[in-house]
């Protein structure tokens, strides 16, 4: 049984993860970090999750941090699944991802998503745009 909320964050990139997990230990988040490094691993995580606590899915999660260049599962599907999903339409969708093209961040705001961060090459923007994520935690 989750005894805390979670937040769950799909990404490929090992380092781009740790980063995103230091930034979030160093702020003192308590939560829960579940890593999910590909496509099909985070829909099977989904569906696994929608069985055991059906609509009591969004209680559980506090936000979910999602790259969109994903292998297996291509991430704006992963965003359209969740929002298309009674119990994890109400749970905050982050995406991070390299891509600034503006056709893909309208089509993530069509689809649901709650906010679009373009990572940022150096290390001290991406800490800093990760830091506030904090508004959801």
């Amino acid at each position: 049984m989750l005894e805390e909320k979670q937040i769950i964050l799909i990404e490929d990139d090992p380092d781009h993860a740790d980063l995103i997990i230091d930034v979030f230990g160093v702020k003192g988040i308590e939560n829960n970090i579940v890593l999910i490094r590909d496509g099909q691993e985070a829909i099977d995580y989904f569906r696994e999750m929608a069985i055991k606590w059906r609509e009591v899915i969004y209680n559980k999660i506090t936000l979910i941090l999602l790259d969109l260049n994903l292998p297996k599962v291509y991430g704006m599907n992963i965003l359209k699944y969740l929002k298309k999903s009674s119990g994890y339409n109400q749970v905050p969708v982050v995406i991070l991802s390299t891509s600034s093209d503006k056709k893909t961040i309208d089509e993530a705001y069509e689809n649901g998503v709650d906010r679009f961060i373009t990572k940022p090459v150096s290390y001290d923007e991406f800490v800093e745009k990760i830091e506030t994520l904090n508004e959801y935690c």
